[in-house]
């Protein structure tokens, strides 16, 4: 069986302008760039749950957005067009819970006034087009998701697309989609807007199915971030996955979990994800120099299925103070004590002198 490479997400996050007036402001995202009237958004956190079978990748994403913005949109790269679903919102708290670190506890004993107790870790053509526009394949509504699937085109006829349906695209975000495109990915342009004052907090997970026999994670775009970038993802199939890409070596790759979850969980969507297999593998990536991104990330099967799970110590501290005061105080009385019996037992004995 091929080699498998699981791969996801988003290649550029970019909120839209309340107008097309409005100045922009460039930030970036774990896998694109951002685009905002709101200078001070940013996305808190990002993660990706990803399986595979063989012939078909199955990506489940989240954002965590900081922003007063109330519209958004979402531009992605995928090998293949994908389809485009809605996922349930507790995915991700269900995975975090079976990943959870094991707390133990480590007993220490003080001697002070403090005696509390502290925590410290162990360690996402239509008719009549021109040459190089894109073909729709689909379009569909999610309540307040609309996602687009867009396959051909060239970064022009791309460009064209999303302006003429109101998504705003940077130049240098135009630069990191390019070499997508000449590869011949297809594209997945979403647009979320919402009924409350901003888009603040965790955004509805979004599932997108595609053909693929490899699994990678898109990531060259995230070259174009101005700060570094932090990403989370899972892996879900019938063994411990890893990075093995070109840029894995010079990034910061924290291995969060893995382990089977079979038997460990009934959430029916996970359930379902993990008919390829039920091995869990938690991966974390900080990218503290984002110019020297030159590859996207590849996960391939590790050399082993060893289970880990991450410690983490609650440190106990039982103060002493008060039982060694006692202690100390009632030692000093028996001794007192006994040396004021021995003192009276000599003075009884004392001759008398005649």
């Amino acid at each position: 069986m091929a080699r498998v490479r699981w791969w996801s997400l988003i290649a550029v996050w970019c909120l839209l302008a309340t107008s097309l007036s409005a100045p922009t402001v460039a930030t970036a995202c774990a896998c694109g760039g951002l685009l905002s009237v709101d200078p001070s958004m940013r996305i808190a956190d990002e993660l990706a749950l990803l399986t595979a079978d063989g012939d078909t990748e199955t990506i489940v994403m989240r954002l965590n957005l900081s922003t007063s913005a109330d519209n958004a949109a979402l531009v992605m790269p995928t090998p293949a067009p994908a389809t485009v679903s809605a996922a349930p919102a507790d995915l991700f708290d269900d995975l975090a819970e079976l990943s959870a670190p094991r707390i133990e506890t480590v007993r220490r004993w003080t001697i002070g006034w403090d005696g509390a107790m502290a925590s410290e870790g162990a360690t996402a053509r239509a008719p009549g087009a021109g040459p190089g526009d894109p073909t729709v394949l689909q379009q569909v509504q999610l309540g307040p998701l609309e996602a687009t699937t867009l396959s051909g085109g060239d970064l022009d006829g791309i460009r064209k697309w999303l302006d003429d349906n109101g998504y705003q695209l940077r130049d240098e975000i135009s630069a990191g989609l390019d070499p997508y495109l000449r590869e011949g990915w297809s594209v997945v342009a979403m647009r979320l807007t919402t009924d409350a004052a901003s888009l603040a907090g965790p955004l509805a997970p979004v599932m997108l199915r595609f053909a693929s026999e490899e699994l990678v994670y898109p990531m060259r775009m995230s070259a174009q971030a101005a700060t570094g970038q932090t990403v989370t993802i899972y892996t879900l199939g019938e063994h411990r996955m890893r990075r093995d890409d070109a840029d894995a070596s010079v990034h910061i790759v924290r291995q969060d979990y893995a382990g089977s979850i079979a038997g460990r969980t009934d959430n029916a969507a996970l359930t379902g994800l993990a008919g390829a297999g039920s091995y869990l593998t938690k991966v974390t990536t900080t990218i503290v120099e984002p110019a020297s991104i030159t590859s996207d990330f590849e996960f391939v099967e590790a050399p082993d299925d060893d289970p880990y799970q991450a410690v983490v110590y609650r440190y106990e501290r039982i103060d002493l103070t008060i039982p060694v005061l006692i202690g100390a105080a009632v030692l000093v009385l028996t001794v007192a004590v006994l040396l004021g019996a021995r003192l009276t037992r000599g003075m009884r004995r004392r001759p008398t002198v005649k």
